[in-house]
């Protein structure tokens, strides 16, 4: 970002007088004052349990070139620039920007995955492009514009993923992205504390497709016969379809085995390896695909994006230690990336043992209990050697359970407890994937399981083999 503070009030419709700094020149904003540097935007946010407003005098004190209120400030030696709403005016400053600098943004969103696609596709079109994209998953009302302020304008394109949990969430999203592309991955029973049903999933996530720009071009998995019903609600879309059954889409993928996929692109079979995990990864290829195809590259320059793509920090991040693989899938969890996670870990497994290291699933409302139940019974089908469960959803996880995997199935409490079944347990090596939602916590059992086997061979973190 490079903008005035004339600009910068412009954008915000504030009120209050600059005294002179009209032409100054910011180049960062910041929502942490600690962070605040000479010359930064500090914009006051009221989280939860703290309101920013308490901490503008030490932005101040840090050389803040204006401060974004939406109170009067008292007298603190920077501008304070005056607005309803700090958390609307930072959306609209990143609009703002959107507006004036961006060439081509796509909007990446769905269920699961979406980071996944993010970071693939801009592997990809890396090859041939600048690109800018969301810092990790940056993804919500905060995170997106902070993210797009961070771009210079100099980029090809803007990747940016879309996070919600609420109906309304998507409108105020899709008014700061304004896509000129929207890709949406796929639908889940996620998110339904506050989106209801499977329906209200598929309804909120296409209402990117009502904030296109230009000629409303839209990437849709056709696997989803809910979000196919939205596109033919909205005729002036234009969409291109990706499958990975046998539906009938421009592009298609196929996980064949270790590593390997197939892509049907028009008359074309291409053969390639790339990411390892399996099945779950074939929306994430078949959606940056048909994008980067769509933007004119060939083939052989996104297979060679796809050959260096690696997974991002606590995503199916795969490392050998001896005897043992580890499967750091802990960021987060809801019931289509779960399962989709355990059915990867079982197809990397082979015919060595696995072990599930899970926690509960989160936001789920009504249908809590019974996505526990059915996680218990996708686990039974997938010949699992233990199971650990750390959360209130132990026995509903347990309830669906074969009566063989059952005997299996440990309810842990800590990673302390965790460490002390380990220890009486006489397990010779294998698989093992640790995953639950962000409030759980799980990565605690990561790092107590590689100290539990602290005498094994150093790690090969993020193997790709």
């Amino acid at each position: 970002m490079k903008l005035t503070l004339e600009e910068i009030s412009f954008a915000l419709k504030s009120v209050g007088d600059l005294n002179g700094s009209e032409k100054t020149v910011v180049t960062n904003v910041q929502t942490d004052s600690r962070l605040v540097r000479q010359g930064d935007l500090f914009i006051c946010l009221c989280g939860q349990k703290m309101d920013g407003h308490n901490f503008s005098g030490q932005a101040s004190r840090n050389g803040a070139a204006a401060i974004v209120s939406h109170h009067p400030m008292p007298s603190s030696g920077s501008p304070v620039l005056l607005v309803e709403d700090t958390l609307r005016a930072l959306g609209r400053l990143g609009r703002y920007w959107r507006m004036v600098k961006a060439r081509k943004v796509i909007a990446v969103t769905g269920s699961a995955g979406k980071t996944i696609t993010k970071e693939i596709l801009s592997d990809i079109l890396g090859i041939d492009y600048q690109v800018g994209k969301n810092y990790k998953n940056w993804n919500n009302q905060i995170g997106l514009p902070l993210s797009i302020l961070k771009f210079s304008g100099d980029e090809d394109f803007w990747i940016l993923e879309l996070g919600i949990n609420k109906p309304t969430d998507m409108d105020e999203l899709g008014e700061i992205a304004c896509p000129d592309l929207a890709v949406i991955l796929n639908i889940g029973p996620c998110h339904l504390q506050g989106l209801g049903t499977l329906e209200g999933v598929a309804k909120s996530k296409a209402k990117i497709l009502d904030h296109l720009q230009g000629p409303k071009k839209a990437f849709v998995c056709r696997d989803y016969a809910l979000l196919e019903q939205e596109l033919k609600s909205r005729p002036h879309i234009n969409p291109v379809w990706f499958s990975c059954s046998d539906n009938p889409a421009d592009y298609k993928v196929n996980y064949l085995k270790s590593g390997h996929y197939q892509v049907r692109d028009g008359e074309d079979s291409i053969q390639f390896k790339s990411v390892p995990g399996g099945e779950q990864y074939c929306e994430n290829i078949g959606a940056a695909w048909a994008v980067a195809r769509q933007s004119g590259m060939a083939p052989v320059r996104i297979i060679e994006g796809l050959e260096k793509f690696s997974f991002p920090e606590q995503r199916f991040c795969v490392g050998n230690f001896g005897s043992w693989t580890i499967i750091d899938d802990t960021y987060n969890a809801n019931p289509l990336s779960m399962i989709r996670a355990v059915n990867s870990a079982r197809n990397l497994a082979g015919q060595r043992n696995l072990f599930l290291v899970v926690g509960d699933m989160g936001e789920l409302g009504h249908t809590e209990a019974k996505a526990h139940q059915d996680l218990g019974r996708e686990i039974s089908s997938v010949d699992c050697q233990g199971v650990f469960f750390q959360g209130k959803n132990a026995e509903n996880v347990r309830a669906g359970l074969d009566q063989q995997t059952r005997k299996h199935f440990h309810e842990i409490l800590n990673p302390e407890h965790f460490r002390s079944i380990l220890d009486r347990l006489d397990y010779p090596g294998g698989v093992v994937l640790f995953k639950g939602s962000r409030n759980m916590g799980m990565e605690r059992y990561v790092a107590c399981f590689r100290e539990w086997n602290s005498g094994a061979n150093d790690p090969e973190d993020c193997d790709k083999n």
